[in-house]
């Protein structure tokens, strides 16, 4: 059997990490398009997408050079989908509402230089610690810091609740991020849930958001 002639591996069980990345973009569009809420649900699609690459990929009969491909894939993916792309959220909302206040786009955009660096360094981190475990066979039952993909959850949530017209949502996203930056990095023990919870939280969070949406749009 002749290998492909391209760089990569593209079986099922790396489709949802790819999935999240293209969302993650499409959303990074929007944003810039002044389509928040329309990025907000990207997010969201990036999360859920997230959510079951891990286990899909488990379960698939990979040799150990697919294993490490499939660590990498994932990090450099969350760079993107949780990293780069909240940041960029938290720059067009702020050019939405406040486009002449200088000082306040000095700090959006020192939180969100914050933001991505925090990311990128917790995910580094992670890969490192990870492919030590699976060297030796540990399966992981908590992680170090909070979760880059959390971001998922806690800007949907925190978006929706505070409301795409109030005058207030450029500095409480700011604040947000600089709190989630800081969580990133602390070396504090965060049980791992399993499946059942995580999807119990993605529901949650899928229904505070749209009963939000839903409560600002009659009201509004």
């Amino acid at each position: 059997m002749k290998k492909p002639r391209i760089i990569g591996y593209y079986r099922y069980w790396v489709v949802l990490t790819y999935a999240s990345i293209v969302s993650a973009i499409v959303g990074i569009t929007m944003a810039c398009r002044g389509q928040i809420t329309a990025a907000i649900v990207c997010l969201m699609i990036s999360g859920v997408c997230d959510m079951f690459d891990g286990t899909v990929a488990r379960r698939a009969d990979r040799n150990d050079t697919e294993k490490g491909y499939g660590i990498q894939i994932d990090a450099l993916a969350d760079v993107i989908s949780f990293g780069a792309f909240p940041a960029v959220l938290g720059y067009n909302i702020f050019m939405e509402k406040r486009p002449d206040d200088i000082w306040g786009m000095a700090f959006t955009i020192s939180v969100m230089a914050l933001y991505v660096l925090c990311a990128l360094i917790r995910l580094a981190y992670f890969n490192v610690t990870e492919e030590e475990m699976q060297g030796q066979d540990i399966k992981r039952t908590y992680y170090e810091g909070l979760p880059v993909t959390s971001a998922a959850m806690i800007v949907p949530v925190v978006y929706a609740i505070v409301g795409a017209n109030s005058p207030v949502l450029p500095l409480v996203y700011d604040i947000m991020l600089l709190v989630i930056s800081i969580c990133f990095v602390l070396k504090v023990k965060v049980p791992k849930l399993k499946m059942p919870i995580l999807i119990g939280l993605a529901v949650g969070c899928l229904v505070v958001v749209a009963a939000a949406l839903i409560i600002r749009g009659v009201l509004g």
